[in-house]
C-alpha cells in the first residue's frame, strides 16, 4: 500500500502553520512542492549527491529532500547545506 505523500498532508495546514524550527532558528515557509510535482535539482551551484527542491523558505533558501531520504536546508548567502530532519515525514511533523 502506497504512503500518502507527506508534503500533501502539510499543504492542507501550510498557511496556519509555516514555522521549521532548527536549533535556535525559525524558518519561514513560503510554499512546499508536492512529491508528485518534484524533480531532481541541475543546478551549476549544487554539487552533492541529488537533491529535490520540497520547499523554500521566505529568504528564497531551498528545502532538499536528500536522496538519501534525509532533508536538507540550503543556504544560499552562506553557499552551505544543512541536515534539517532524518525524512521528510519528520520535516513535516516539525512544522508549526
Amino acid at each position: 500500500m502506497d504512503q500518502p505523500d507527506p508534503i500533501e498532508r502539510a499543504l492542507t495546514r501550510l498557511w496556519p502553520h509555516r514555522t521549521f524550527r532548527h536549533g535556535d532558528r525559525a524558518m519561514t515557509i513560503a510554499f512546499l512542492i508536492r512529491e508528485a510535482d518534484s524533480r531532481p535539482l541541475d543546478a551549476p551551484w549544487w554539487r552533492g549527491k541529488e537533491v529535490s527542491i520540497i520547499g523554500v523558505d521566505l529568504d528564497g533558501n531551498f528545502f532538499l529532500r536528500h536522496s538519501g531520504g534525509a532533508v536538507l536546508y540550503w543556504d544560499h548567502r552562506l553557499q552551505t547545506d544543512t541536515v534539517v530532519a532524518p525524512s521528510v515525514r519528520e520535516f513535516v511533523e516539525r512544522i508549526e
